[in-house]
């Protein structure tokens, strides 16, 4: 016995080392490693085929869901349709004058590709009449030649007038243009046929292009897909051309997924249209998936073992320094080796803490998941803490040769984290957003950051040519669990900063004056000035406007969150006016302003951009009104006419004996043109005129009636009213009232 001793002795003394306890900790991983490899063998090709027919379930929720919701879509807009004033006086009081207008409608929205329509058919039964995108003609013609199909030949069409049914979507065909024995394919189409309850004289009938819509709502790689409806009929078949289960067979099973002749089936039932989605997949597929790579596993035991080998190496050389090292991390600051491995891994270490603090921080800020490891870096009680957030802008005048912005910006960050750290130690310092720099700062004294603050503010007002530069500060908080309030407050706080071209310091204490929206009768007066396209009074609008400005303090987030409100007015008028190439146009310059108002400096870059928004708007209406003008004689003598003589009596009779046309033809086709009647445009034109006079503040509201055409002074408030929101006494005193 008194020989084993000093043998046990020995062994229990050697276990406290660090390199036998590396040796043991190697040793248990790499039982562990064996263990859950032999347990990841036995259950992953279970697990994997549970997850991938999960997958295949829920892309064909995907795409049931996508048809659902473009089927539901579809009949809202179609049965709306149905009932508007112009396709029932279609049905009733056909005019050709009106065509137009219906092939107007149809086209926009067959041309919308989101909606994948490729034609709408207006088909009466009284006189066999069709009207559709591109022409109108007879039954006969449509569906024997321009939209001809085996499946859906002109008998089947007339037969749907005698069905009883409100709406019914039917089994996709293909159809074709045959035309002097030429045939031109028009695509794999479903037909949904639309019918007015207690009308059997008339039906819609919209052809939706089966094959886009597939391209457009299919999730899944695999192509094998079907759609039935109730009574077991194909409406859609895309795909590997075996015959699919029938309805019913499939029914029989309870199960979202069904094999059957070595293959999957998915299938899921939609609750608006009742129809059953199926996706199918070759059993092989998934087994495929399900296999093990045998080689790989064997490489990564290899790469295990290597690993171990090497570590238990340099397991023996490591334990003093390593020492060394973990003391360094606890104590929070490098350690200094005069081996230049350790140095190096040191301060590597020593960054990562860093690292790993700014993504916890970065996580808990953005409320993303993190581990129980990284989120206890941050975790600290009775530790007070701000937040500086600087904002960044560079000037657009500046030419950026010898350094980008992004350069110039990481020399902020580095000279604000050498800064706060030698007078804060372990504060936090990384870039939050492409032009913001964040600093959890641990303060002891809030006037030493106060000093500090100071003195960056004097370093960076010397780059005051590149960029503007905001430092936001919170309150003191606390705790860890107040992370996130404090960093909604600093970006509510640089919310507050006014935009001056110099550097500043915005505190929660910082108080700025809002912007209020438009008054009723500054809004009237914006939209009628928008849409006529009146550059000079919607300039002079805009400068009593920024005239009011003067004096105020004004916060960058009223001022740009005032730049939206306004843009997206200007957007909505002008949507309605120009046309769709010219409309995509001015939306692209608009939001290229809208971006800029975002990095403006002062509230004048501001201003200037507004004013530019607006006339870009405005002489696109203009242009587009005068180029209307030109294209027609008779509108155009009208407008004219009634801008040269509207303090004249102007009547529909008058117009209409100067250009030798009867009264009635000239309203109808004064509206056609331009979409308004003759009497409006006229009243219009005097109230427009009318604001302008009232502006001056010289002549009385009865001389301005009179000016203007109006005769009768309650015509005229009535008229004033009408358009402008308010009476002509209430708009003159809004004109001195301020916003």
């Amino acid at each position: 016995m008194s020989k084993r001793l000093p043998i046990f002795v020995y062994f229990r003394n050697r276990s406290n080392s660090l390199f036998l306890r590396l040796v043991a900790g190697f040793l248990c991983i790499i039982l562990l490693l064996v263990s859950l490899t032999l347990y990841s063998i036995s259950v992953s090709k279970l697990n994997v085929r549970k997850e991938i027919v999960q997958y295949n379930t829920l892309m064909l929720n995907s795409t049931m869901e996508s048809y659902e919701k473009h089927i539901e879509m579809i009949n809202k807009q179609m049965h709306l349709y149905l009932y508007t004033d112009e396709v029932q006086r279609f049905q009733y009081t056909p005019q050709y004058i009106n065509y137009p207008i219906l092939q107007k409608e149809i086209n926009s929205w067959v041309s919308n590709s989101y909606l994948f329509i490729d034609n709408i058919v207006l088909y009466t039964k009284r006189d066999e009449f069709i009207l559709e995108k591109g022409t109108s003609t007879d039954a006969q013609t449509m569906f024997n030649v321009f939209q001809m199909s085996k499946e859906y030949p002109l008998d089947f069409w007339r037969q749907q007038f005698e069905e009883s049914y409100s709406s019914r979507i039917l089994p996709s065909a293909s159809f074709y243009n045959e035309n002097f024995g030429h045939r031109e394919d028009n695509g794999q189409l479903i037909p949904i046929i639309y019918k007015a309850k207690g009308n059997s004289g008339f039906m819609i009938i919209v052809f939706l292009d089966a094959d886009k819509m597939f391209n457009a709502f299919r999730v899944a790689p695999s192509d094998d897909f079907m759609i039935y409806n109730d009574q077991g009929q194909t409406i859609f078949n895309r795909g590997d051309q075996d015959s699919f289960i029938s309805l019913s067979d499939l029914q029989k099973n309870d199960s979202k997924e069904l094999v059957v002749n070595g293959k999957y089936y998915f299938h899921a039932r939609g609750k608006v249209s009742g129809f059953t989605y199926i996706h199918r997949v070759p059993v092989e597929n998934i087994t495929s998936q399900t296999r093990l790579n045998l080689s790989l596993i064997a490489i990564l035991v290899l790469s295990i073992a290597l690993s171990v080998i090497a570590a238990l190496l340099i397991a023996a050389r490591i334990n003093s320094p390593l020492q060394k090292v973990i003391r360094s991390m606890q104590e929070g600051r490098p350690f200094r080796s005069n081996i230049r491995e350790f140095d190096i891994i040191s301060h590597q270490l020593y960054d990562k803490q860093k690292t790993d603090q700014q993504l916890a921080l970065f996580n808990q800020l953005k409320a993303i998941r993190q581990t129980d490891k990284t989120s206890t870096l941050l975790d600290f009680t009775d530790k007070n803490f701000v937040f500086v957030l600087s904002h960044v802008v560079s000037k657009e005048n500046y030419a950026w040769e010898h350094v980008s912005f992004q350069k110039w910006l990481y020399y902020i960050k580095a000279f604000i984290e050498n800064e706060i750290n030698q007078v804060f130690p372990n504060s936090l310092t990384f870039q939050i957003e492409h032009n913001q720099i964040l600093s959890l700062v641990f303060v002891e004294n809030i006037g030493d950051l106060e000093d500090l603050l100071g003195r960056m503010k004097d370093t960076f007002g010397q780059d005051r040519e590149y960029g503007n530069i905001t430092i936001a500060v919170t309150s003191v908080y606390s705790h860890s669990k107040y992370i996130a309030d404090a960093y909604q407050e600093a970006q509510a706080v640089l919310g507050k900063r006014k935009l001056i071209d110099a550097v500043q310091i915005v505190t929660p204490e910082h108080v700025s004056r809002q912007l209020s929206a438009f008054t009723t009768n500054q809004e009237k007066e914006f939209s009628v000035n928008l849409r006529e396209g009146n550059v000079e009074q919607l300039e002079a609008f805009m400068a009593r406007l920024y005239a009011k400005w003067d004096g105020n303090e004004l916060s960058a987030e009223s001022l740009t969150s005032f730049g939206e409100i306004l843009l997206s007015k200007v957007k909505n008028e002008i949507s309605f006016i120009l046309d769709g190439g010219e409309d995509d146009a001015i939306h692209a310059s608009l939001q290229q302003i809208s971006e800029k108002i975002q990095q403006s400096i002062t509230v004048h870059e501001v201003e200037m951009l507004l004013q530019k928004g607006v006339a870009l708007a405005a002489k696109a209406v203009r242009e587009r009104k005068l180029r209307a003008e030109q294209k027609d004689p008779i509108t155009s003598f009208v407008m004219n006419y009634v801008n040269e003589h509207y303090a004249e009596d102007l009547y529909l009779d008058i117009l209409a004996q100067k250009l030798n046309l009867s009264g009635g033809y000239l309203s109808s086709y004064f509206k056609e043109k331009t979409g308004m009647n003759i009497v409006d445009y006229i009243n219009e034109i005097r109230i427009i005129k009318a604001t302008d006079l009232l502006e001056s503040n010289r002549l009385k509201i009865h001389d301005v009636a009179e000016a203007v055409g109006y005769r009768n002074n309650t015509s005229f408030n009535r008229m004033f009213k009408k358009y402008t929101g308010v009476t002509p006494t209430e708009f003159r005193k809004n004109l001195n009232t301020p916003s």
